[in-house]
């Protein structure tokens, strides 16, 4: 195999990495294979100055590993996510009292914590006025609520 086939060769090989580990790395909500897309581009540029495959294989293998000791620590420190509560995820597991009738697949209005609320019922079934509900969770501005059983019913 001659010389400018080789290095053709490892053009593409060089190209295809960097695809790959593009494509990988939009997909992932991690930084996986941003290191090793960074070394291919410079193994690709080693390349096309007529580098011999070994030293591009060891540019790329070089440039990767010091990318990874160097910013990995410092990615995994930012890239951690915490999931910040609101003051509105506070009524979670609260009880609260129907103020307008919820009907299978209408929204209807309940009271937590002195707080008007839309509200949706969690199993489908009729929720009247007056009736003690059980906050399951939050989705987006409505309330899944559940009936709580064998409660006296509140007179608003």
């Amino acid at each position: 195999m001659g010389g400018d086939t080789a290095n053709t060769i490892m053009l593409i090989l060089w190209v295809v990495l960097i695809v790959i580990t593009i494509i990988i790395e939009l997909e992932t909500a991690d930084l996986i294979t941003i290191w090793f897309t960074l070394g291919a581009i410079v193994a690709l540029i080693a390349s096309a100055f007529g580098a011999s495959p070994i030293i591009q294989v060891a540019i790329f293998i070089g440039v990767s590993l010091i990318l990874i000791v160097l910013t990995r620590p410092l990615t995994k420190r930012m890239m951690k996510t915490e999931i910040v509560r609101t003051n509105a995820d506070k009524v979670i597991g609260m009880q609260a009292v129907v103020t307008k009738t919820i009907n299978p697949d209408e929204i209807g209005e309940v009271k937590v914590d002195n707080q008007l609320w839309r509200a949706v019922s969690l199993d489908s079934q009729v929720i009247n006025a007056g009736d003690r509900v059980t906050i399951n969770a939050i989705t987006g501005i409505r309330l899944i609520v559940s009936k709580i059983d064998n409660e006296e019913k509140i007179t608003l």
